[in-house]
C-alpha cells in the first residue's frame, strides 16, 4: 500500500501546478471551476459551457485541449479509445512538435502565476507524456482526483455520447487507473465529488492540505463566491444500480471505486491488482475488434490533420486583404 500526500515535494526552482484527474463527467469541471474562487489561475482562453450539458463552462484552456485532442490523433488515438497503447508511445518522434506547443502555452500563460490548474480528462491519459513537459519546464504536478460513480458518469456520457454502459465503464476504468499508476511519487489527493458538492470549503482545505499548498485566497474568504457557484443540481445523473454488474468490466470499476472512495479518507490505495484484471480484459478483445478499432482511428487522424490543413489554408488566404490593408498603414501582423 502506498501513502498518496505529500510524497514527492516541489524543489526549490520547481513551481507547484495543480492538475485536475478525473474522466470525463465526473465533476472536474465543477471542482475546477470552484477552485477560481480561492485564486487558481486557469488562464484566459478557455471553452465555453453548452446549455443542459455544461452550461457553466468546461474550465478547460482551449490551446492546450485542442493540442492534446491533435497528439491523440497523430497517434491514430483519442480520449474514448479503449485500445492499450504501445510501449513507450510517449516517447514517439510525432508528439514533439505537440509538447513544444504546451511549452509555449505553459510560458505564455502561467509563467507569472503563482498557483495555476491544469484541467482537461485527456491529460489522465497522457501523463508520461505530460511528467516530461512538467519536467522541462520545471513544474511540480500536484494531483487532484476527482472522484464520481461509474453509474452516473454513464448516464451522463449515454446523453451526451450515446456510449454503452459498458464502452463507459471501460474508460472510466482507463481514465482513473493510468492517471493513478502515472501520478505515483507524486503529491496528491483523491475528492469525492458528492462531498465537493456539499461542503467545497471543507474539500478545499482538504486539498490545501494534502498537498501542502496555499491558495492565494483563503479558503474561509470564499465562502460567498463557492456559495453562488456551486449547486447540487449540477449533479444531474445520480444513484447507480450495483445488480447491473454482470460483466468483468463493471465488476472492476466496482472495485476501484471502492478504493478511490477509502482513498479519499485515509490517502491510500494499491491498484496492481485491478491493472492486471484491466489488461486480461483488453487481451481478450478480438483480433479482428483491435484491427477495425485500429484504421478507424488512423484515418480519423488522418481526416483531421486534413481538415486542419485546409482551415489553416483558407485562414491564411482570406486573411491577405486585411494583412495588406493594415501594412499599407503601418500595422505588420
Amino acid at each position: 500500500m502506498e501513502t498518496i500526500a505529500n510524497q514527492h515535494p516541489a524543489g526549490p526552482r520547481e513551481k507547484p501546478a495543480l492538475v485536475i484527474v478525473g474522466m470525463h463527467r465526473s465533476g472536474t469541471s465543477a471542482t475546477t471551476g470552484a477552485m477560481q474562487c480561492v485564486g487558481v489561475q486557469l488562464g484566459e482562453k478557455l471553452y465555453a459551457g453548452h446549455s443542459g450539458i455544461n452550461a457553466k463552462g468546461y474550465f478547460e484552456h482551449s490551446d492546450i485541449a485542442d493540442t492534446n485532442d491533435a497528439a491523440l490523433l497523430s497517434m491514430g488515438s483519442s480520449w474514448d479509445d479503449i485500445l492499450p497503447k504501445e510501449d513507450g508511445w510517449w516517447q514517439k518522434q510525432e508528439l514533439q512538435p505537440f509538447a513544444a506547443k504546451m511549452k509555449q502555452y505553459i510560458r505564455r500563460d502561467f509563467s507569472k502565476i503563482p498557483l495555476w490548474a491544469l484541467k482537461d480528462p485527456r491529460v489522465s491519459r497522457m501523463l508520461p507524456w505530460w511528467m516530461g513537459i512538467f519536467k522541462d519546464e520545471g513544474i511540480s504536478p500536484h494531483f487532484v482526483f476527482v472522484v464520481r460513480s461509474p453509474d452516473e458518469v454513464y448516464r451522463s456520457l449515454e446523453k451526451r455520447d450515446g456510449f454503452s454502459r459498458e464502452k463507459s465503464f471501460m474508460l472510466w476504468l482507463l481514465h482513473y487507473l493510468e492517471a493513478e499508476k502515472e501520478s505515483r511519487g507524486h503529491p496528491r489527493t483523491f475528492v469525492l465529488f458528492e462531498n465537493f458538492l456539499e461542503d467545497p470549503t471543507g474539500e478545499l482545505l482538504k486539498i490545501e492540505h494534502q498537498l501542502g499548498v496555499r491558495f492565494p485566497v483563503p479558503v474561509p474568504d470564499a465562502k460567498e463566491c463557492l456559495d453562488s457557484f456551486l449547486s447540487k443540481d449540477l449533479r444531474n445523473h445520480k444513484g447507480g444500480d450495483s445488480k447491473k454488474s454482470a460483466t468483468p468490466t463493471e465488476r472492476l470499476a466496482r472495485e476501484l471505486e471502492a478504493r478511490l472512495r477509502k482513498a479519499s479518507q485515509d490517502a491510500r490505495i494499491d491498484t496492481d491488482d485491478l491493472w492486471r484484471q484491466l489488461h486480461e480484459i483488453q487481451a481478450g478483445f478480438s483480433p479482428l475488434l483491435v484491427e477495425h478499432l485500429q484504421a478507424i482511428g488512423k484515418r480519423r487522424g488522418e481526416t483531421e490533420r486534413y481538415i486542419h490543413r485546409v482551415e489553416r489554408s483558407f485562414s491564411k488566404y482570406a486573411g491577405k486583404p486585411v494583412r495588406f490593408v493594415e501594412r499599407l498603414f503601418g500595422r505588420d501582423v
